[in-house]
């Protein structure tokens, strides 16, 4: 399943809710899951979860392409060159990134990474603009797409421009939920906001605001939240339900069932 995360608006929490949904799938669904990204710069991701990068990152990269423009290179293979998430054993990151490597170089990179990747899920977090060849590239491959929005007018707007430009019909096409990332009721109750924008509500979900989130993932340690919001600690206690119900909509809409653990006694 190729799940593809995508905002209308930069720096809305698309990296974060991708981040969430893959952990939330990997520990909690018990799926090999795999983060991407689109663009030349994965440090934010890689940041929020720790990741070292590799010492000859460049030198591998350059020898992926190199093997991808001879043919000699298998699709199965394209997994030794992905890292693995500390403290989370399905989780695993793939990076297509490097000073050194072209927009060109990443794009083709990326769309052989995902094509051939055998995690059961791959999150991607789509950071280029709608109309870029590696966001096309990801969102045609994908099996649903994430759409990450706040509670700011300015977004709102820019979705709208984006319908009346028919991209939401497009991405309708291939499956499309929505992710209200940063949610505070106290600037307007949830229902409220989706029908203001004219969104079925059973494919809405949201993350509320939590200072920890942006705490953890300053420090390179958002998975370690997890076990915290699973046993419903009072400091993240909002975000169990939210989570939950974040993959309830994602995977309900790739036709899977969502299993969520009980608390702990």
């Amino acid at each position: 399943m190729k799940i593809a995360v995508i905002s209308p608006d930069r720096r809305q929490g698309g990296t974060t809710v991708s981040v969430m949904l893959a952990l939330g799938i990997a520990q909690t669904q018990n799926m090999t899951t795999c983060l991407a990204y689109t663009g030349n710069d994965g440090r934010s991701m890689a940041g929020y979860l720790g990741v070292k990068p590799q010492e000859d990152k460049t030198r591998n990269l350059t020898q992926v392409i190199k093997l991808l423009e001879a043919n000699a290179i298998a699709g199965d293979e394209i997994v030794d060159y992905c890292l693995k998430v500390p403290g989370v054993p399905n989780l695993q990151l793939i990076e297509t990134a490097a000073e050194t490597i072209s927009a060109e170089d990443n794009t083709k990179l990326l769309k052989f990474a995902i094509q051939n990747l055998s995690h059961e899920v791959v999150v991607t977090d789509v950071a280029t603009e709608i109309y870029d060849e590696a966001s096309l590239a990801v969102i045609e491959q994908s099996d649903l797409v994430v759409m990450v929005l706040t509670q700011s007018k300015d977004v709102w707007d820019k979705l709208r421009d984006w319908d009346r430009a028919g991209v939401l019909s497009v991405l309708n096409g291939k499956g499309l939920v929505y992710v209200f990332n940063q949610f505070d009721p106290y600037v307007e109750a949830f229902r409220d906001t989706t029908k203001r924008l004219g969104l079925r509500h059973r494919r809405c979900a949201k993350l509320s605001y939590n200072p920890f989130i942006r705490k953890s993932s300053n420090t390179g340690k958002l998975q370690t939240m997890l076990p915290f919001i699973l046993d419903r600690d009072p400091r993240v206690i909002e975000l169990n339900n939210d989570l939950k119900e974040c993959l309830m909509v994602v995977l309900s809409n790739l036709g899977r069932r969502t299993a969520w653990p009980q608390k702990k006694t």
